[in-house]
């Protein structure tokens, strides 16, 4: 109740500010800019307020509570405060306001975007039984910056923003005529070959250096690291403009929906991610009318072809 007091005071305070300064110059898009700032002020003091280790206690562990361990160091303690930390860090990025499109948003789902965005209310604790996720976070993290610090790359953790799709992301890498993607993986996931969604994150990021910063990019070398840290494997993909494209188009319907506050067809959607959907009830009671819900087992799906390289783009780029 007193955040709640603290936001409408908040509000108040601008609205105040606005007449007394002679505000009506401004536009309405103007005021409306400075009333969400303050809202994710006050949202933003909330969530971490409310990012504590107690919302975690009662969270099952990974070890057992009688299993015997040492006297010096709790196991359960330090899951419990990698747990405190990815909740922090989860509740921290949903307080800021994005403009952009992320590259990730699009090759997943919309709708599950539009909820994400939106703020719908789900089990946060939930989300973060595993606590070693954020093991493996910074274990990639440190894996990227080993990388890019020892390979002669020309450019590393590019930002590119396009402004025609209002879509935004980050490089790992670019040497010559290609783009890398540099990705830690569990070796038992690991099949022998690359994941498609990692090629289309480097596909869009292609396409919008080559159409909107005049880069030459033919290739998209993506670059595993096996997390055993005794394999490195890499992958030469061409670059399909087309499907990029394909990609792009579906940000200015992300952000219609947002801007109308009207769920989007669940596009990009999998059987997968369906299952594990923490919107997943929200998304039965909203109405779909081309793109159906993987859950409800329809025929109507939308399907990417990837294109396979021919036989010379299996050649790795990479050399160790």
């Amino acid at each position: 109740m007193a955040l709640e007091n603290e936001y409408e005071k908040l509000l108040r305070y601008l609205e105040s500010h606005d007449n007394a300064s002679g505000s009506s110059k401004k536009t309405k898009k103007q005021r409306k800019t400075e009333i969400k700032k303050a809202k994710a002020s006050v949202n933003t003091k909330k969530l971490l307020e409310e990012a504590t280790i107690e919302e975690f206690k009662d969270i099952p562990h990974t070890h057992a509570a009688s299993e015997k361990g040492s006297d010096g160091f709790s196991v359960l303690e330090f899951e419990s405060m990698m747990r405190s930390k990815l909740i922090e860090e989860y509740k921290t990025s949903q307080s800021y306001e994005r403009p952009y499109i992320s590259c990730s948003e699009l090759y997943n789902c919309l709708r599950q975007s539009y909820y994400a965005r939106k703020r719908y209310q789900i089990s946060v604790a939930s989300q973060f039984k595993f606590a070693y996720l954020y093991l493996i976070q910074k274990v990639g993290n440190t894996i990227h910056e080993i990388f890019q610090s020892l390979y002669n790359f020309s450019e590393v953790e590019k930002t590119v923003v396009s402004e025609k799709f209002k879509v935004k992301g980050r490089v790992d890498a670019i040497k010559g005529s290609h783009l890398y993607e540099i990705k830690s993986i569990d070796p038992k996931k690991f099949k022998g070959s690359f994941i498609k969604e990692h090629y289309f994150q480097g596909l869009v990021y292609a396409y919008i250096l080559i159409t909107e910063y005049d880069y030459k990019i033919d290739k998209i070398t993506i670059i595993y690291v096996l997390r055993d840290l005794k394999t490195v494997r890499a992958f030469d993909l061409p670059v399909d403009l087309k499907l990029a494209e394909k990609f792009l188009q579906r940000a200015p319907v992300l952000l219609t929906a947002l801007e109308s506050n009207t769920p989007p067809e669940p596009i990009g959607a999998v059987i997968n991610s369906c299952q594990w959907c923490p919107y997943k009830e929200y998304c039965k009671k909203d109405s779909y009318s081309k793109v159906a819900p993987p859950f409800l087992k329809t025929k109507k799906k939308e399907k990417i072809e990837v294109k396979q390289p021919k036989q010379d783009d299996k050649k790795t780029a990479f050399l160790l």
